[in-house]
């Protein structure tokens, strides 16, 4: 039995993944952290190797063994690409999750300590959605201030700030940066609420 196609399909498919992680977190790449960008890439890269060492591992297994084989690798392969991955920036899961649940003053701690260890732009952009959201536009504004000063491309980071300028009645400065996110690295979820941000500002 030849694994060559069902290989070669794993291949394109992993390679599509590792195209949309790298996209995700590009933001990485433009300020130098290349470590903290191949730590994202690494889980599947590893499954990518483990699927191509499949026709090696199956041309040595006994036939009447062929399927339990096949499906024990391939769910070892599976579960060692999502413990690496649960593995990896761990810390900054769980301070978004704390973000998502609105316990802000808990993500802002979470996001605190991230940044005094690791000083990404986007640490210090959501550490600012945390104070802003906890009721601390000044700090919102200085932590997301930081972020755009490390990264001016960075849309999540313009947002947040918006957000936060808004709060301390600096419209115009406020409409600077969601104008700004329209033209810098943002996905088109983010294009539209900064586009949505803007027409609430005209109307107010």
């Amino acid at each position: 039995m030849s694994f060559f196609y069902p290989t070669l399909v794993a291949m394109l498919v992993l390679l599509g993944f590792i195209f949309f992680v790298g996209r995700q977190h590009r933001d990485l790449l433009r300020v130098g952290a290349y470590g903290e960008f191949a730590a994202r890439l690494l889980p599947l890269i590893t499954a990518g190797v483990l699927a191509l060492g499949l026709p090696f591992v199956m041309r040595y297994t006994i036939e009447g063994n062929a399927l339990l084989v096949l499906l024990t690798y391939l769910a070892g392969t599976a579960l060692l690409t999502v413990l690496m991955a649960r593995a990896v920036a761990s810390d900054e899961r769980r301070a978004s999750t704390l973000f998502r649940r609105a316990e802000y003053d808990k993500a802002a701690r979470a996001y605190e300590e991230l940044v005094s260890r690791r000083p990404l732009p986007r640490y210090y952009s959501a550490l600012g959605a945390s104070l802003d959201a906890s009721g601390d536009p000044e700090g919102a504004l200085e932590a997301t201030d930081a972020a755009v000063r490390l990264d001016p491309k960075l849309g999540i980071a313009l947002y947040n700030r918006a957000s936060a300028l808004v709060a301390l009645g600096e419209r115009n400065r406020a409409r600077q940066d969601l104008q700004a996110i329209l033209r810098v690295d943002s996905n088109r979820r983010l294009k539209q609420a900064a586009q949505e941000a803007l027409e609430s500002l005209e109307k107010g």
